[in-house]
């Protein structure tokens, strides 16, 4: 069956964007940088806004990197006194009059200032600090009443309301997320992770011109906000709107060179415009900028691969997924590389992973039905495909994965035989085919599978035609037997 696996990864091998949020630590993200600053910080033009290092926060969905200075360290006792830039590597040893502001040079300084990051009251960070506590320990209902607490003690906790929306999304609860997302806007009007979590939704449902539409008003307000310059190229990118995205991403490197989420807004820019290799020398400055930016080893792994690369493609997913355990793009690469290579029960790991971060994506858990196919968990392969199908019935993928689910499980799947396995994958190739229409190649192996099920299932038919008359023969034979017995004994017994 090693063809119907390699046939349904051929198959299932899209890009998505999976991102839904990152729930915020006390301190948190990305390997490689400092430290933020206060809370009470103002936020002002020379504050860094860059990632921050991994501190064991809970797993989440990929993408969402909160800014310097915009973080809890007052719960941990204070911040680094020098700020990294917003390419990732701290500036030390140079007096703060000689450094340059990660928000940009003053003679390109324009726009609106950014308004400071609202501080949080000592009732509502302890609360806001039980919701990350119980996060990290897999207590999800904990972790929701407590962020709740938080915003009931005060109003202006936009990060508890922005956590609410990462919990409802990965609950599979978009329209609740998009809610709270909101509301962590209206009270942080240029709060970077929301409006992520907002593009995020919007491109999950294929919306990418609402993305854009909701992004253009924040990007020419806020416009040294370097983060929601990305954004906006992020939506361009996924609206096929690549030249637009190019110049939102120069925008922010106007004020900093280095600033790496725009250089990977340029590196997927030109991957839209099929320059590869301008898009490769992008990436590669920014390898040097921040080796240890997730998005980055994610970037190098897509290019990677379709060098086929494969070995150093996994490798670095791999590093993305260490560097953020939340990444779920990375880590859905990471599994269809494992599934093709062959590795089930890993690729069932990660597969799981991402499903724990974003429940309402049908094609994860099209990966996840194929994973335990590949593991022989036949039920948990059936449950899995069958909501594809219920939430995507038009999905010819899933359809396939049904078909090779029974195919291979034959008289092994629950509560079935071998013909009934055969008769419902030929049905699920036929609805395969059907879907596909026009888009059904020549050579599909679909037609190969068809003509061999079309055989086992004649083979089969037989076997049971013979055994049921082979039964048949028996039993007359045990009645001719009986009566030959009983008329003995009738005729010839004494009283």
């Amino acid at each position: 069956m090693a063809r119907a696996r390699s046939s349904a990864i051929a198959l299932f091998c899209g890009c998505l964007l999976l991102s839904a949020g990152a729930l915020l630590p006390a301190c948190e993200q990305q390997g490689g940088t400092t430290a933020d600053r206060d809370e009470e910080t103002t936020g002002g033009e020379d504050e860094g806004r860059g990632d921050r290092a991994d501190r064991g926060d809970i797993e989440a969905p990929p993408g969402s990197r909160e800014p310097e200075g915009d973080d809890e360290d007052d719960l941990e006792g204070g911040a680094d006194e020098t700020p990294p830039t917003s390419g990732g590597t701290a500036q030390t040893g140079t007096p703060a009059s000689q450094q340059e502001s990660p928000w940009g040079r003053p003679e390109v300084e324009s726009g609106e200032p950014l308004p400071p990051r609202r501080p949080v009251s000592g009732s509502a960070q302890a609360a806001y600090r039980r919701g990350i506590e119980s996060g990290q320990r897999g207590d999800t209902e904990g972790s929701r009443r407590a962020f709740e607490e938080a915003l009931r003690s005060d109003p202006n906790a936009f990060r508890a309301a922005y956590n609410l929306g990462v919990l409802a999304d990965r609950a599979g609860n978009a329209d609740g997320a998009l809610n709270y997302y909101r509301q962590a806007l209206r009270i942080q009007p240029d709060y970077e992770r929301a409006a992520e979590g907002i593009v995020t939704i919007y491109v999950r449902r294929g919306q990418a011109a609402d993305a854009v539409a909701f992004m253009e008003p924040l990007a020419r307000r806020w416009v040294r906000n370097l983060h929601i310059q990305a954004l906006y190229g992020e939506a361009l990118i996924h609206a096929n709107r690549p030249e637009e995205a190019i110049q939102a991403a120069r925008t922010a490197l106007r004020r900093d060179e280095r600033f790496v989420p725009a250089m990977l807004v340029l590196v997927k820019a030109n991957l839209r415009r099929n320059r590869t290799e301008l898009a490769q020398s992008i990436l590669d400055q920014a390898v040097t900028i921040d080796p240890n930016h997730a998005e980055v080893q994610f970037l190098r792994g897509r290019m990677l691969q379709e060098q086929n690369q494969l070995g150093q493609a996994l490798q670095a997913y791999r590093r993305a997924v260490e560097l953020r355990p939340d990444y779920a793009d990375a880590r859905m690469a990471l599994a269809l590389q494992l599934l093709a290579g062959a590795n089930y029960p890993e690729a069932v790991q990660q597969f799981e992973a991402v499903a724990r971060l974003v429940a309402d994506v049908p094609e994860v858990h099209l990966g996840l039905g194929n994973a335990y196919r590949a593991t022989k968990q036949w039920e948990k392969s059936k449950n899995e495909l069958d909501r594809v199908v219920a939430t995507s019935p038009r999905s010819p993928e899933a359809h396939y994965g049904l078909a090779l689910l029974y195919l291979e499980a034959g008289a092994d799947m629950p509560g079935s035989d071998l013909l009934t396995s055969l008769q419902r994958s030929q049905q699920e190739f036929r609805a395969y085919r059907d879907l596909m229409g026009p888009r059904l190649a020549r050579e599909d192996p679909s037609t190969a599978y068809l003509e061999e099920i079309t055989r086992q299932i004649e083979r089969e038919q037989r076997r049971i035609e013979r055994d049921a008359a082979r039964r048949q023969r028996e039993a007359e034979r045990a009645a001719r037997q009986a009566a030959e017995g009983g008329g003995t004994t009738e005729g010839g017994g004494t009283e």
